[in-house]
């Protein structure tokens, strides 16, 4: 069993440590259900580079910066290596960011997450990390390189020798908040594996943004590896189709509903494979989309064939498809729902439940929930909340729908209204004002 030092104040170091990790950043968090994952079968080259890696020793691959467009399936691919470094015991820590997220979507729980999950999968790191704690209790709220520094780099410095190399795994790390903030995490880790030899192997996932692509060229100890839309990407999206077809097939047929026996045609697989780009987000979308146990699969199948074959931007046109089968008199409600969702995606302090946003727009009970329901091929919708239950949010089930609604050029009517969104905004506040915490309406915001 593992021995605590427990301070004058009856906790250690750990249990301080622990007040600060970010659960919902680990790879095997409950509040990142559904968890992005890779098919079984597919993604088999990537994880292959990836596990090569892991044990590559070289100085030069110290870095591995996994790079692609959005829709990639990047999170999926380090989701997955994560676990499988996890189930091997290679495992140092994880943190899987998201925009708008309020405790994914900074910085200020990163360090303390990964030291506390180091403190616990590399025995070696232990002692130090606790007592770093004990030895400044205040630590956990200090500024990011005193946190860098005393919890984890003087810990691996202070220790003589390790068991294993432990892999830490950082995903979209360019959708934590502020650009300068992403290249000040990095260069921190740059500069002590650079001059310090701090021992470990980092995963980093992202977008190709420009300011990552200046920070993370360090060829001395980096290497890159861009998710392409070749062969085998497009591959793998074929046979993650025809796996979910057949799923949705036998499902529907268990409920006495017969699609025929080629459903789907050979060629609308083909079809949807060729416009998924090898765009990964576009394909588990359709499937969502047309798996719905509410709706006919095979209508919906045909009303994704009938989007315009010439189109450049396929994943835009399937928002929009998705979105125009809200019926014409719940489209007023609906899109102030939609924006209101945006606008927890631009600020993480207006991350919201369902309950959240009908006290806000003034909408009936359960207004929100009917609403988001249609629509759960693009959005996560949590359980109703209970006492036993973990709070979590109305999320994205992807960043790229953020960007779409935010873009009048891409979404059209769809586009948020940032004049109608603060106006919303401004007459929640104003009724909190003038309430009393404990009104059934407005207690939920008195936080």
């Amino acid at each position: 069993m593992t021995q605590f030092n427990v301070t004058s104040h009856g906790e250690s170091g750990i249990d301080i440590l622990y007040r600060s990790v970010v659960i919902e950043a680990l790879h095997d968090s409950g509040e990142r259900s559904p968890e992005p994952a890779c098919h079984p079968g597919t993604r088999t080259k990537v994880l292959e580079m990836l596990r090569a890696w892991s044990i590559d020793r070289s100085r030069e691959s110290t870095i591995l910066w996994l790079y692609g467009a959005a829709g990639m399936g990047k999170s999926a691919i380090a989701q997955m290596f994560a676990g499988n470094c996890a189930a091997h015991g290679r495992l140092g820590a994880s943190f899987f960011f998201r925009r708008g997220h309020p405790k994914r979507g900074t910085w200020d729980g990163l360090f303390t997450t990964l030291a506390y999950q180091l403190a616990n999968s590399v025995s070696e790191l232990l002692s130090p990390i606790q007592q770093a704690v004990e030895a400044d209790k205040l630590i956990v709220g200090r500024a990011m390189t005193a946190q860098f520094q005393k919890l984890l780099l003087r810990p691996f410095l202070n220790t003589s020798s390790l068991r294993f190399i432990p892999i830490l795994v950082l995903d979209g790390i360019d959708e934590c908040k502020d650009h300068e903030v992403q290249q000040q995490i990095l260069r921190l880790f740059i500069t002590a594996i650079r001059n310090q030899g701090l021992p470990v192997r980092l995963l980093i996932t992202s977008r190709p943004e420009p300011h990552l692509v200046e920070t993370l060229q360090s060829r001395d100890i980096c290497r890159q590896s861009q998710l392409r839309d070749d062969k085998s990407a497009f591959d793998d999206i074929r046979i993650y189709l025809g796996a979910e077809f057949s799923r949705i097939y036998h499902e529907f047929r268990g409920r006495e509903i017969d699609l025929g026996p080629r459903w789907p045609a050979p060629e609308a697989i083909g079809h949807l494979v060729e416009k998924s780009s090898g765009i990964f987000i576009y394909a588990a979308t359709v499937i969502r989309f047309i798996g719905n146990e509410y709706t006919h699969p095979a209508e919906r199948l045909a009303a994704v064939l009938r989007l315009d074959p010439r189109s450049t931007a396929p994943l835009d046109d399937l928002y929009t498809e998705i979105l125009s089968v809200i019926p014409p008199e719940a489209t007023r409600a609906r899109l102030r729902v939609l924006h209101a969702i945006w606008q927890g995606t631009q600020h993480s302090c207006f991350t919201m439940r369902p309950e959240h946003i009908e006290t806000l727009l003034q909408l009936p009970r359960g207004s929100a929930r009917l609403a988001l329901r249609a629509l759960h091929s693009l959005f996560y919708l949590p359980p109703m909340y209970t006492s036993f239950s973990f709070p979590t949010f109305v999320r994205p089930l992807h960043a790229s729908l953020g960007d779409y609604l935010g873009d009048q050029a891409r979404s059209g009517r769809w586009c948020v209204s940032v004049s109608r969104l603060h106006t919303d905004f401004l007459h929640c506040v104003l009724r909190l004002l003038g309430s009393p915490p404990n009104t059934v309406d407005t207690r939920n915001f008195h936080t």
